[in-house]
């Protein structure tokens, strides 16, 4: 993938108008980043950061209407 699609991802994932592939480039990254993949290489680490954010509220979503 070029780092110019990625950073297209990025920026539409943090405006909320990403689509499902770039949904999917952007979590699929934050995740090879938990395994000690270098994305910080690719993104500055304060979009890395609140992508993580984001991410976390979504799960603990998930996890909230599960309990319900």
């Amino acid at each position: 993938m070029e780092k110019q699609e990625f950073s297209e991802a990025v920026d539409a994932y943090l405006a909320q108008t990403a689509n499902s592939w770039q949904n999917f480039i952007v979590e699929d990254y934050y995740d090879s980043f938990c395994y000690e993949f270098n994305v910080l290489d690719l993104f500055q680490e304060s979009k890395i950061k609140e992508i993580r954010d984001r991410l976390y509220a979504a799960i603990m979503k998930k996890i909230l209407d599960i309990e319900e």
